[in-house]
């Protein structure tokens, strides 16, 4: 058995790429896969990185070191970095979303930043190779640690992950958004809005790169990478941590999913077609949306501290506190006109969808009321997380702010 990701790779483009590698049986069948198939799909520019979370002792290291020697048994550039375990232990939230978005924000400073991520190696003590080995480059390239040209990121996510997600989505509840599971593409800075603010990586890094996060494995079992991998004479760790079943994914993973399969023989399978068709359905619904509201956005749309005029009236600290670094100004009449054109209709979820399609999420029926043309309310102040709404003469302005505080002041002001 053998998969075949030529075609799908082609149709994406992606030319340069960051592997995340865990050394489990995906990802090692992932990065084997890219490494072989290299020339076949066009690759300029290949390179492995592994998260070390600081987590479990001994093991842990034990699969860093695993990865290097695999990356440089291919001769391919190797960046690790190291985690504060401690720090996820205690953060609030559970353990495993931590360590998820801890992880997804290694392995970003290292796709934007790849030359400062490789000094940061000369102090992790479970190395002993910490520089990045030669990349698989030519000529003048094989000194340049990363191009600066958009990077893909690439996760080994595969149909079971997939499954996972759908299933736990399905039991607590969701939109036609997260019905659509795991993407098999997202554009980088819309996966990790919710960790940093769109001013510190404009500013820090080359605005004009767009990079992404591929997981190409969506729709491949884990029957298939065993038998790949025993095609290949692969071998890989176990992290135990992925059999304790007090976190929730491996109690859906070893408990619920195989019990629904049993009863309902292809169930996994399925979940992952209606994440699938969820998706399509959604890219409808968003086009639907932007012939709906696009004419509302003609003021301004504003990142990284641009023009900031409706809080010009600031001063002092309450001007660095309260200027959001990201605005969405909406015309109020515009929106008024096309919410009564449809008064009979709940467009409230549409317009939720949108703007969380902009970069502002909000949870659902935060804009919905019985009494409100087409059921849309537009509060007059009001705030979500790091984000506020506040109308303002004939706009409405929708912000996002550096933290919770702020957003919270700034709707709490006349």
């Amino acid at each position: 058995m053998s998969f075949d990701l030529t075609q799908n790779i082609r149709r994406h483009g992606f030319k340069r790429l960051l592997l995340a590698v865990s050394g489990g049986l995906d990802s090692i069948c992932l990065a084997h896969y890219f490494i072989a198939n290299r020339e076949a799909l066009g690759i300029e520019w290949l390179g492995i990185a592994h998260v070390h979370h600081g987590l479990r002792e001994g093991t842990a290291d034990r699969d860093a070191e695993f990865v290097e020697a695999f990356a440089r048994k291919y001769n391919v550039p190797f960046f690790l970095k190291k985690l504060d375990g401690e720090a996820l232990k205690s953060a609030e939230g559970s353990l495993e979303e931590n360590a998820r978005d801890a992880r997804y924000k290694a392995l970003v400073e290292i796709a934007l930043d790849p030359i400062a991520s490789a000094r940061l190696q000369d102090d992790t003590p479970h190395t002993s190779h910490p520089t990045p080995h030669t990349p698989y480059l030519k000529g003048s390239e094989a000194t340049d640690p990363i191009p600066h040209t958009s990077i893909a990121i690439v996760t080994a996510h595969h149909a079971g992950d997939q499954a996972e997600t759908m299933y736990m989505r399905l039991r607590r509840g969701t939109t036609l958004a997260g019905l659509r599971g795991i993407q098999e593409t997202r554009e980088l800075f819309d996966v990790e809005c919710e960790m940093w603010n769109e001013k510190e990586i404009t500013t820090h890094y080359a605005p004009h790169i767009t990079h992404f996060i591929y997981r190409p494995l969506l729709n491949t079992t884990r029957a298939e990478l065993l038998a790949y991998a025993r095609e290949n004479n692969l071998t890989w760790c176990e992290d135990e941590s992925n059999t304790d079943v007090k976190f929730a994914r491996n109690k859906v993973r070893h408990e619920y999913l195989p019990h629904l399969e049993e009863t309902n023989p292809g169930a996994t399978m399925q979940l992952c077609k209606v994440a699938r068709l969820a998706d399509k359905a959604y890219a409808k619904v968003i086009e639907e949306c932007d012939a709906m509201f696009q004419e509302t956005l003609p003021l301004k749309q504003v990142q990284g501290q641009g023009d900031t005029a409706p809080f010009t009236h600031l001063k002092g600290s309450e001007a660095t506190d309260l200027t959001p670094h990201t605005i969405i100004a909406l015309n109020k009449k515009a929106l008024r006109k096309i919410l009564l054109a449809h008064s009979n209709a709940d467009l409230s979820e549409m317009f939720r969808l949108w703007l969380s399609e902009q970069g502002f999420r909000f949870p659902i029926g935060f804009f919905y009321s019985q009494t409100e043309p087409a059921h849309v309310k537009i509060p007059v102040r009001a705030a979500y997380r790091k984000r506020a709404i506040a109308k303002k003469g004939s706009t409405v302005l929708i912000c996002e702010f550096e933290s919770v505080e702020a957003a919270l002041k700034f709707v709490s002001c006349k």
